[in-house]
């Protein structure tokens, strides 16, 4: 059984990991689980027919939705970089003031893009999809079945929970996928961490508590007034799934509180139009205030003032009008994406402001601009940035350090083994020595491809 399958992100050599798969028999695999639609989790499906697999794929049946549009939008982006690539049309989204540091690894542009998958290949994995429902067990072969919990991270999100027998006895190793935070404002709370024998857990901030008071609706309101004030607009970077709806919502509760002083809201991302849309049709996996609408037949996320765009062309004219809006658009590191349109429109007027709701990845453009670059370089010229550039850290859609040790200290028996992984090395390292210190539990940091005996 094969836990994810997803990309490898970050510098152009991060990505040509990407094209090697792991050194297994992939036609004796009895089952692929995928825990959630981000595609560092299953942006390589797609390569499973060319390595001969055809094992079902199995996931939530919300996920089981989300992932046509995620595996169709991956084929057509690897496709669109490599021709960028040889026509030399890349996106350009660079920090020029301060000058960045030497290059020690090759940038964007300078290596071939990998395609990892086509359009076809795509076709033929759709076929192997199998949604489950969460908390109920699935035999995948003799002896071995699976289930899903709720991981809270974003809709469809799950931890997956494997049983094996060996022998007369009975072996169970949760795989936590992305943990969401303990009670955010959109989806529901985590149920507890079943007994289990091993946990190979999430560490992305196993370093850091997270103010989650900065991603409520005063701290997101403060900022509309302090932009509407100005006559201004609010740029805000977005994942398609999961930061994307969190921001809609708050922009949704703000809109019923008549507190979005008369701005338009657009979505810029098809993929988060839909996720949006998705939220109202499944009230059981919502927090209580969205799941009490939903369940009354408001849709949580729909408010007046709200315009969804599906095109680029519309993207375009939203870019060049100049009246007061929020405007959603991704990508969210400012690396690619329709978000780079708009931001060339209002960087350097510093009536507008940009958003940067959570973590920005390290050289990314996001990252500079989140960190005091003065000027950046795009498509369309060198801009000064002159606008308001504002941090609301707490919508980040990972379990801080207090809610992975509450996951684990609210665990329904047991002394598991924890195995760090998704994380940087120090964050492993912190969370593994409060997890000993704390919590008792033995604790191990693996090497990437190192095999854990149980």
């Amino acid at each position: 059984m094969v836990i994810d399958f997803g990309l490898f992100q970050g510098t152009p050599l991060d990505e040509r990991r990407n094209l090697q798969a792991p050194d297994i028999d992939w036609s004796d695999v009895d089952a692929v689980v995928v825990t959630h639609a981000h595609v560092d989790h299953c942006g390589r499906l797609g390569m499973l027919p060319g390595l001969g697999c055809d094992a079902d794929i199995l996931c939530t049946t919300v996920t089981a939705d989300l992932l046509p549009r995620v595996l169709k939008s991956s084929a057509n982006l690897q496709a669109m970089r490599l021709d960028e690539w040889k026509t030399g049309t890349a996106p350009v989204a660079r920090v020029v003031d301060p000058p960045p540091p030497p290059a020690t690894v090759p940038q964007r542009g300078e290596i071939e893009p990998p395609v990892l998958y086509g359009m076809r290949d795509v076709e033929h994995v759709l076929h192997q999809i199998r949604g489950m429902p969460y908390a109920s067990w699935r035999t995948v072969a003799p002896g071995l079945r699976v289930r899903l919990h709720d991981a809270s991270h974003i809709l469809g999100s799950a931890s997956v929970e494997v049983e094996w027998e060996e022998g007369d006895r009975r072996r169970r190793v949760l795989f936590s996928g992305d943990l969401g935070p303990d009670a955010g404002p959109l989806l529901r709370s985590r149920p507890p961490l079943p007994e289990v024998d091993l946990v190979v857990m999430e560490s992305t901030n196993g370093l850091r508590d997270i103010p989650r008071a900065t991603a409520g609706p005063q701290a997101l309101g403060e900022v509309l007034a302090r932009v509407a004030a100005r006559g201004g607009r609010l740029l805000v970077p977005t994942f398609s799934l999961g930061r994307a709806q969190l921001v809609h919502y708050r922009l949704a509760e703000l809109a019923r509180q008549d507190r979005l002083h008369g701005m338009t809201v657009y979505v810029d991302t098809p993929l988060a139009v839909r996720a949006a849309e998705m939220i109202g049709r499944h009230p059981e996996l919502l927090a209580a205030e969205p799941r009490r609408m939903a369940e009354a037949g408001a849709d949580p996320m729909e408010f007046d003032g709200l315009h969804k765009v599906f095109n680029r062309r519309h993207s375009l004219k939203v870019a060049a009008g100049t009246s007061p809006a929020v405007i959603l658009a991704g990508s969210g590191f400012l690396d690619a994406g329709p978000v780079l349109h708009h931001l060339a429109s209002l960087v350097s007027e510093d009536r507008h402001a940009i958003l940067f709701a959570g973590h920005q990845l390290p050289g990314s453009l996001g990252h500079g601009m989140l960190h005091g670059a003065r000027a950046i370089e795009l498509k369309e010229g060198v801009f000064e940035v002159k606008a308001e550039r504002v941090h609301l850290e707490g919508y980040s859609g990972h379990a801080d350090r207090g809610d992975l040790l509450g996951w684990l200290r609210g665990r329904a028996g047991g002394s598991p083994r924890v195995v760090l992984n998704h994380g940087e090395q120090r964050s492993r390292e912190a969370l593994a020595s409060v997890i000993r210190d704390d919590l008792g539990l033995p604790v191990e940091l693996p090497a990437a491809n190192a095999t854990i005996p149980l």
